[in-house]
């Protein structure tokens, strides 16, 4: 491994657009999101390539938890990812929330696939 820093790992047929990174942990890498979320456990380059190529995006879809306050999980779905920031909403239909979402900060409230235990 050459490099401490993640690699960027681009979709080939559409404008070259950001599927996610490749993160380097020890002799492995480790698929994250475009928001840097873990998608898998770090593997060989290429099973961890294979695995944000066919989930980076798709991902994206998929319930996700985001801890409010200590604790406190939610789940919510995306609706629009970038590196550093992440707007959601409540998947509770029945919560309190502006019509547009909430923006938060992936780096101060991460957001995991799996909710916490």
């Amino acid at each position: 491994m050459t490099t401490d820093q993640p690699v960027v790992v681009r979709r080939d047929d559409d404008d070259d657009e950001i599927l996610g990174y490749l993160r380097p942990v020890a002799d492995r890498w480790q698929p994250t999101t475009v928001f840097h979320a873990v998608l898998a456990e770090p593997s060989e380059r290429d099973a961890a390539e294979d695995v944000l190529r066919r989930d980076g995006m798709t991902s994206l879809s998929d319930p996700w938890w985001l801890e409010g306050t200590p604790g406190d999980w939610r789940e919510v779905r995306i609706q629009e990812a970038r590196p550093d920031r992440v707007r959601v909403r409540w998947a509770d239909p029945m919560a309190e929330q502006p019509a547009h979402g909430h923006w938060v900060d992936p780096l101060a409230t991460p957001l995991h696939r799996v909710r916490p235990r």
